[in-house]
């Protein structure tokens, strides 16, 4: 029997990954990987023209590691870790505690296609994991704990990769070159300008959730380019949404009122925010490129508390159809052609687990147990 699985329009896939397995993902440095498709790569490098134009510059980390005394392996700094568990697994993202190799701000990056219109979407989750206790009264709405549980300097962003070549000529990466920077420091907050103010600079918000107790936060970051509403273009907006609570919104495309926490006074108040520009905007150095990678960094040495980022997902504004599933007999096996993601259940509701990348795979009909499929983009 052939099944045939299509349905209505929906957004169109740029780019995903689990950091599983069967996208190519093994455990260890993260540069360099996974073993097919895009990689990630290092995103401040170039360290012969730092040597020879800018000395000054090279408390950036230069991407190399170190060995701690009696290990059998370099403690690298982001790392792909936990790659093999059932659904995927996560990126780890820590620091050495080696002054030598990370006294500055690392980069990190993943390319996609680039997109000049959008609005272009990435959604993902990252948890922190704190070395201290947690207090048994912390509450993120009604007390502090800053001085105890230090927050921890990692951003996530979208970003225009050949805005880099401005200034003195640095093809390394710095802060002011990012687009739509969105961090876990203090609290969950992202850095914006005056909307059509592009050239770098801009401020952070100083506001937004807590996440200092290890909950997993679900992120998502809409950019708007060229095709938005005027008032719109190079602007963006940022949800966070803590597990198990609802939406709270960390940055936004127009004035809006929220709730910020005053630990002092032990209550929520509310402010009003400025609209969010981009902090540099997409074509600013060359009008032929657009939002092109996902830029990720850890800013100075925070051992030895970390973070995990995992289910990445970048959809942009281009409607497509469902991926579409074919099943074929072949002999005595079953054929699975698919379009996106092939993901697996024991049963139709799920969980479902990504099981290949690379189409077709064939499956062994007599002795494998029950499964549904299902394509995913």
């Amino acid at each position: 029997m052939l099944v045939f699985l299509t349905a209505d329009l929906q957004a169109q896939l740029i780019y995903k990954t689990k950091f599983s397995a069967v996208e190519g993902y093994t455990n260890g440095w993260v540069i360099g990987q996974p073993s097919v498709g895009n990689k990630w790569s290092n995103a401040n490098n170039d360290w012969d023209w730092v040597n020879a134009n800018n000395p000054a510059y090279n408390n950036m980390n230069d991407g190399k590691s170190w060995w701690p005394e009696g290990a059998t392996e370099p403690w690298y700094i982001a790392t792909a870790t936990n790659c093999t568990a059932p659904g995927g697994g996560a990126m780890k993202i820590a620091s050495d505690n080696n002054w030598g190799t990370n006294t500055g701000t690392y980069f990190f990056k993943m390319d996609f296609p680039t997109q000049l219109k959008g609005p272009i979407t990435v959604t993902w989750d990252w948890q922190f994991f704190s070395t201290n206790e947690i207090p048994a009264d912390y509450n993120v709405y009604t007390n502090n704990y800053s001085s105890t549980l230090p927050g921890y300097d990692h951003g996530f962003t979208f970003s225009d990769w050949e805005n880099r070549w401005t200034g003195d000529g640095n093809p390394n990466w710095v802060y002011n070159e990012l687009c739509t920077p969105f961090r876990l420091g203090g609290v969950q907050d992202a850095r914006h300008n005056f909307i059509g103010a592009c050239g770098g600079f801009g401020d952070w918000n100083n506001y937004g959730p807590e996440f200092k107790d290890h909950k997993v936060l679900h992120m998502k970051l809409t950019a708007f380019v060229t095709n938005a509403p005027p008032e719109y273009v190079d602007s963006y907006e940022a949800f966070c949404q803590r597990d198990g609570e609802t939406n709270w919104q960390t940055a936004f495309r127009e004035d809006t009122v929220v709730p910020k926490i005053d630990y002092v006074n032990d209550y929520t108040n509310e402010i009003t925010i400025a609209a969010s520009g981009m902090r540099r905007c997409p074509g600013e150095y060359d009008p032929t490129s657009g939002v092109n990678c996902l830029m990720l960094w850890m800013n100075s040495t925070q051992y030895p508390r970390y973070v995990t980022v995992s289910n990445i997902r970048v959809v942009g504004p281009n409607p497509v159809a469902k991926p579409a599933l074919k099943v074929e007999k072949i002999g005595t096996n079953v054929k699975l052609t698919f379009d996106g993601w092939l993901e697996a259940a024991a049963s139709p509701q799920g969980p479902y687990t990504t099981v290949a990348v690379t189409s077709p795979i064939l499956v062994p009909a007599a002795t494998a147990a029950k499964q549904f499929y299902r394509a995913s983009n």
